[in-house]
């Protein structure tokens, strides 16, 4: 660190301030009178001489902070000094309260409010922020009939045409001392900064873990040399950046609630360079004032799948996982948190269980999962216990194998060893098949034989998968309490598409957008249309909703979907009737054969008259009323005769 400049704009403020530095000690290198017009130029050949802290006075001092980042110990005007010059102007008018214009730039003048009463004049401040102010200033000041100015040679310049006196904004000392002790005090703030800042550097490279620090706007200040490594780039090019341009992945939304103080700390696990990296954040709180974060990202070591024979036969049988949790969008808002859990669950190696119908949501979570965690490079393996006999789900699990040489089939836990395999309808699996899989999770070993040395030694990650209440199946003594908590530990509950409005809102934009670009079709949904199906429960997920929209656009027939069309697509596909038509064919055609039962005597045929004489003849709304499908009313009136009138 090299010290402290000192600029004055006289030759009287220089000789003066030579005395002061006299004193006593000081860190200051460098004193010069110098010209205004040059105050910038000489203030960035000072910084590129080492210097640090510069001390200036009024306009040099406004300029030098404008056009460079060095820090400024502005010499501001004592009270007493103005006083001083006061009395002085004062006697040269010889009025008894003379109209005086004190003229400073930026801070350089002191508090001069009680003048008026104390020195019994008429005061006039005026503040220069900007060059281009000055001829406003000089006009103002003119209008206001001065008797007489105090400044610097810019404004003494401007009594002379206005043919007032005036007085140069002299100092005896006190300013500059005042100036130098805060000079010092920043060089000594600054000296321990460094110091601390020197150790912090220290501290940090000699960590294992990437450590970074950032500021309140989410930038980077400092990293460290395995952060540097963990990112592939130098110090130079991620300082003053957004973190979230480098830590790719990382939840905005969270980085915004450490930085505002609203989370104590968060973690999350992100894949950079193909490394598996731990992030933990939090808030540096200074008093009640968050000032900043630390993040720290640990590097996780993934399974070792170097062998190139291995991996091809993965990709061969087809055991990759190809989905990421990039695949879930990030405008399904109610997915956020599910998608931020399965991240740790991700880290970690244990059992999981996964409470959710199937779907696309299922699958991606699942996968991505897997390739958010250690075993990316292991296989990935999902099979379906639902249909299977005992022998088939024991067969599908642990494989067929025999005493005799023959053919030895490997199960799904073997051919899933180092990575993931996950495992659908787990509530569908006979007890003696979860005591076997529960017993492979607890030693992680496999009995191929009944002989001790064919035991396989197994390091397969499990997610099993339920659209049931395994605490229901337990209680009927129809699921394992060992299988049980083995698995409940990890939950991850995804949520069905009844219960996420605002995600079935953003899905229905989609679909109906993708399909209407596909068939090249344009079409408008009425208000009343899109609340049928915002309201409608879609059990089977969004594979139902992106169905249903495809259907909708092929067969609606007119510019505008309507309510009506809606919902009577709704009942058409998916009416709770489980035959697969509301009346079947042989019914149909002895209903074409027999007579029609048209006496008003018949309750059905007065409730269905009734009920379409309310609605004038509308069937959808009479089929809603009867809560039928509008193929079954319409049947049911053509059995009644009343298809005709």
């Amino acid at each position: 660190m090299s010290g402290i400049a000192i600029f004055v704009p006289s030759d009287e403020m220089y000789e003066q301030t030579k005395e002061i530095l006299k004193e006593k000690d000081h860190h200051v290198v460098m004193v010069k009178k110098i010209k205004t017009e040059d105050a910038v130029t000489e203030a960035q050949k000072a910084i590129s001489e080492g210097v640090n802290i510069i001390i200036a006075r009024g306009r040099q001092a406004v300029e030098i902070k404008r056009h460079t980042n060095v820090a400024v110990a502005e010499v501001v005007m004592t009270a007493q000094e103005l006083g001083l010059l006061v009395n002085r102007a004062k006697s040269i008018v010889e009025k008894e309260c003379p109209r005086i214009g004190i003229f400073g730039w930026g801070h350089m003048l002191s508090d001069t409010t009680y003048f008026n009463q104390l020195y019994h004049v008429d005061l006039r401040r005026y503040i220069l922020k900007d060059f281009k102010e000055w001829r406003t200033t000089i006009e103002r000041a003119t209008n206001d009939k001065l008797d007489i100015i105090i400044g610097g040679n810019a404004a003494l310049d401007g009594a002379y045409q206005m043919g007032i006196p005036g007085i140069y904004i002299s100092s005896t000392g006190e300013a500059m001392r005042v100036a130098l002790n805060n000079a010092e005090s920043l060089y000594y703030m600054a000296e321990i900064e460094q110091h601390n800042y020197a150790q912090f550097s220290t501290v940090l490279d000699s960590a294992f873990n990437g450590i970074i620090k950032i500021s309140v706007a989410g930038k980077i200040l400092v990293l460290n040399r395995a952060m540097e490594q963990i990112l592939g780039c130098t110090t130079e090019t991620c300082i003053g950046k957004p973190v979230d341009q480098f830590l790719c992945g990382l939840d905005r939304n969270v980085l915004d609630q450490i930085l505002k103080g609203e989370m104590d700390n968060y973690s999350t696990f992100l894949t950079l360079q193909d490394q598996s990296i731990v992030v933990s954040m939090e808030p540096i709180v200074v008093g009640k004032r968050v000032d900043g974060a630390i993040i720290s990202c640990n590097r996780l070591k993934r399974m070792d799948m170097n062998d190139k024979s291995v991996m091809k036969e993965q990709y061969l049988r087809g055991y990759v996982a190809y989905g990421t949790f990039d695949d879930i969008s990030k405008n399904l808002k109610d997915m956020r948190k599910v998608v931020e859990l399965a991240k740790l669950y991700a880290q970690s190696s244990s059992p999981m269980l996964i409470e959710a119908i199937s779907g696309p949501e299922l699958e991606a979570i699942t996968q991505g999962i897997h390739n958010y965690s250690m075993r990316k490079n292991g296989p990935f393996i999902m099979i379906n216990m639902a249909g299977l006999s005992q022998d088939q789900q024991m067969r599908t699990l642990f494989g067929s194998w025999s005493d005799e040489e023959g053919e030895k089939e490997p199960g799904a836990l073997a051919q899933a060893n180092h990575g993931t395999l996950v495992i659908q309808s787990i509530d569908k699996l006979t007890l003696p098949t979860q005591y076997n899989l529960a017993r492979v999770i607890r030693t992680r070993r496999l009995m191929r034989s009944s002989r001790i040395e064919d035991t396989l030694l197994i390091d397969t990650r499990i997610i099993a998968c339920t659209a049931k209440n395994l605490t229901a199946l337990r209680r009927e003594f129809l699921f394992r309490s060992d299988l049980y908590f083995t698995l409940k530990s990890l939950r991850l509950k995804i949520p069905n598409l009844k219960d996420r409005r605002e995600d079935v809102e953003y899905l229905l934009d989609l679909y109906t957008s993708k399909y209407m670009e596909q068939y090249s079709r344009y079409h408008v949904m009425t208000a009343g249309a899109r609340k049928a199906l915002l309201e409608y429960p879609w059990e089977g997920n969004s594979i139902q909703l992106e169905a249903f929209c495809e259907r909708m656009i092929l067969t609606v027939g007119k510019r505008a979907i309507t309510e009506e069309y809606v919902r009577d697509l709704l009942d058409e596909l998916y009416h709770r009737d489980t035959s697969i038509y509301a009346v079947t064919l042989e019914e149909e055609e002895q209903l074409a054969l027999s007579p029609h039962p048209e006496t008003d005597e018949n309750p059905e045929r007065q409730r269905l008259k009734a009920v379409l004489k309310k609605y004038n003849g509308n069937r959808s709304l009479s089929a809603r009323e009867l809560n039928i499908s509008t193929t079954t009313l319409w049947r049911k009136m053509k059995k009644f005769g009343l298809d005709e009138k």
